[in-house]
């Protein structure tokens, strides 16, 4: 199984999946499974595609689940997967279809054993966006607890980061691009304001397992390149909280901040982070599950980025984050993941499975 698994990696890592495209990959999974004498059903997400689930899916013990969609790649080239050695390379390699392989191997070796175990797999759509296949699951489907699988490096993620993402649009006065003074550039402005975001409270904490809470801009507009002072600026900026930040406090501080400064603004996503015991039964059973199949200790860490996890903590299913792979390199042209972790992280939740 394990040589299918790398080979089903490498052959998810060749469909393009876009959100919102997720329809070929989707199709690709299930005549796998027909094939295979896998049992599954579609559930329908609004909006969009829809989330396959294989195992219990009635009333399961606990949830393991990963999505199928990737961010555009930034060439615009379909994806091309790329073997060397220990490594795979290719958009959505880690993020998530390294993830997806582990559930497809599960799928296929235990097949109706999950129902009496209580596992549901859970293949979900949208997660790059706006994550309406977890939240569909989550809304119709409940669990003692679950495991989203992403890439960690294989530590087990107990709390995750909160997020604020804004657009931020600033005014100016055009002028001729000569005439400084008659002007007053939006790009000068929309850079004071962004100075301004370190003076925020929830800006610059520390939270072990997380870094540093910061900000970046994920893309700015403004100008035409021609000899003209520009009177308009926009900018999206991601703001990183710390796991347990008081989000409504933070999106008040920032809003009161962006009036001041006489900006406007609309939110794009505000997700609370969230810290989930080490206490709770999915976590103790994936210790056990870890060690069991590496013989060595887990490292309990923290994801720094938004997940599918937050929508089920948001319901009430404990939740950790798990999986291999590296975030940094996430979404990125070199986008990568080792072969022994995804190897690892499918003995272990194997072991999760049978330990179940």
């Amino acid at each position: 199984m394990e040589r299918e698994l790398i080979n089903q990696l490498v052959s998810l890592v060749s469909i393009p999946s876009v959100t919102g495209q997720e329809g070929e990959i989707l199709f690709f999974l299930e005549e796998d499974f027909a094939a295979r004498g896998v049992d599954f059903e579609r559930q329908r997400v609004e909006g969009g595609w829809y989330n396959i689930l294989v195992g219990e899916v009635e009333k399961p013990k606990f949830i393991i689940a990963a999505h199928v969609d990737t961010v555009p790649p930034l060439d615009g080239t379909p994806p091309r997967p790329i073997v060397e050695g220990n490594v795979i390379k290719g958009l959505g390699a880690a993020d998530d279809k390294a993830g997806v392989a582990v559930m497809w191997a599960l799928a296929a070796e235990f097949k109706e054993a999950l129902k009496k175990k209580g596992i549901l797999l859970a293949f979900l759509v949208d997660e790059e966006k706006t994550g309406m296949g977890s939240w569909t699951l989550v809304n119709e489907v409940s669990a003692e607890g679950a495991i989203v699988i992403e890439p960690t490096g294989l530590e087990i993620c107990t709390f995750e980061a909160g997020s604020l993402e804004v657009v931020v649009d600033v005014k100016g006065k055009a002028a001729h691009g000569s005439c400084v003074e008659e002007g007053e550039n939006s790009i000068h402005r929309a850079l004071d304001i962004i100075k301004g975001f370190d003076g925020l409270s929830f800006v610059g904490k520390s939270y072990p397992g997380i870094g540093r809470c910061s900000y970046s801009i994920m893309s700015i507009s403004s100008g035409d390149f021609e000899l003209r002072i520009p009177d308009r600026c926009s900018f999206m900026v991601d703001f990183r909280l710390s796991p347990d930040e008081d989000v409504e406090r933070a999106v008040d501080e920032l809003v009161g901040y962006l009036k001041k400064v006489g900006a406007s603004y609309r939110f794009v996503d505000i997700s609370p982070g969230f810290v989930v015991s080490e206490n709770e039964e999915v976590v103790s059973l994936l210790k056990f599950a870890y060690r069991n199949a590496l013989a060595r200790e887990p490292v309990v860490g923290g994801m720094r980025s938004w997940t599918d996890a937050e929508h089920f903590v948001r319901k009430g299913i404990p939740a950790v984050v798990f999986g291999p792979g590296e975030l940094w390199v996430c979404h990125t042209p070199d986008e990568r993941v080792s072969v022994s972790q995804v190897l690892d992280c499918y003995r272990v939740l194997k072991s999760f499975v049978e330990e179940a």
